[in-house]
């Protein structure tokens, strides 16, 4: 073994960058995608403008609840600077939060709290409105609700003496852990779906994607020594060459088996994907595939051209028809079998248990005990 990781390091030496490019390919590309996506969701958002004329906590906690809306980008602006911008369209709107806010939310007052400014361009004026208006019904709802409390309180003569401080409070409390209506999109793969963090593509997809045309390009060695006139150098060698293919094989599923678990934690830190005893079954289970998968291939092409052209065929078949790229509940649905037949859906779905496991083994065993050819 020794000697097969000295031969392997002298190929390695004569193209470094092959090697190294291709085991952080996979990793580099979906980072540098993911952060373009929450770039380009950023630049999306609506810009909107919010000037606090009233120094108090409630004023305070409405722009917070307003700054917590996924759509919108908040600057906290004074007066005059704020309808400067709206006038040059760098603002879609300005709400200005008025003086005695908090006081007319006490006293239940609900209207002329917020002055709003919209300009001939303002194309999200409406949405953002009346966003803002059931934010400002909500905290005068509470109010409202701590009024007929305590009128109760007095009408079936209570002796509990509850302040509306405290029933604001709890009803906050209750809110906060009773939610009457919460909706939430969730993407295939994504385990948290309470995250702010929106994602318009599940990150193993890519990664699977990725990493399956990473593999098989850097299974390209095995076209090039597997040729006639190398193969015939064997016969001189102390071990053949279905022992040197095998052993090779292992030496790059261990490379990759470790990049697979810095990919796991590069993930979870950047990306913020947990990492699960299925998450990492699942990983292993496919990484033994691919590679076998890889290494059958590679086995039974001749020109190295024709095998990288082949690998980018397949790989985008792999991805396209297990959902890596695009949803295929739809086809899933309608056949069953294809989440128990497809190589890259076990892992999309975070389980162990793949077919392919199996099958990759058997064919590989099969190769290595069959006659061997012999080379003159």
């Amino acid at each position: 073994m020794k000697a097969l990781i000295h031969t392997r390091f002298l190929h390695w030496k004569q193209a470094p960058f092959h090697l190294i490019f291709w085991l952080l390919f996979p990793i580099i590309v979906v980072i540098f995608l993911q952060y373009l996506l929450l770039n380009f969701e950023e630049d999306t958002k609506v810009p909107v403008g919010i000037v606090v004329a009233d120094q108090t906590n409630t004023a305070f906690e409405l722009v917070e609840k307003i700054k917590e809306s996924p759509l919108i980008r908040v600057y906290q602006l004074d007066e005059k600077k704020a309808l400067n911008q709206l006038e040059k369209h760098e603002l879609d709107s300005v709400f200005v939060i008025k003086e005695g806010y908090e006081e007319q939310i006490n006293r239940g007052i609900r209207n002329r709290l917020i002055t709003s400014y919209q300009s001939d361009l303002s194309f999200a004026y409406t949405s953002v409105s009346e966003m803002v208006a059931s934010m400002v019904q909500q905290d005068t709802g509470r109010i409202k609700t701590a009024f007929t409390v305590l009128q109760m309180e007095e009408q079936l003569a209570n002796k509990q003496n509850w302040k509306p401080e405290e029933i604001i409070a709890t009803s906050k409390e209750i809110e906060s852990e009773q939610n009457l209506l919460s909706a939430h999109f969730r993407y295939q793969g994504q385990a948290d779906v309470g995250k702010s963090q929106s994602q318009l593509w599940n990150p193993w997809g890519l990664w699977v994607l990725f990493s399956c045309l990473a593999t098989f390009f850097l299974f390209g060695w095995l076209v090039k020594e597997n040729h006639s006139s190398v193969r015939a150098r064997f016969a001189f060698i102390r071990f053949s060459f279905k022992t040197y293919a095998l052993l090779n094989l292992t030496l790059y599923t261990l490379i990759l088996l470790l990049m697979d678990a810095v990919t796991l934690i590069i993930f979870n830190y950047f990306l913020e994907t947990p990492i699960d005893t299925s998450r990492i079954a699942a990983t292993i289970s496919f990484r033994f595939v691919i590679n076998g998968l890889a290494f059958l291939f590679a086995l039974k092409m001749k020109q190295i051209v024709t095998y990288y052209s082949l690998s980018l065929i397949l790989t985008l078949m792999l991805a396209l028809t297990g959902g890596a790229i695009i949803p295929i509940d739809g086809l899933t649905n309608r056949l069953p079998l294809l989440n128990n037949v497809h190589p890259l859906i076990p892992f999309l779905n975070g389980t162990f248990h793949n077919f392919w496991l199996y099958i990759v083994g058997v064919f590989i065993f099969i190769w290595y005990v069959r006659k061997d050819e012999t080379y003159a």
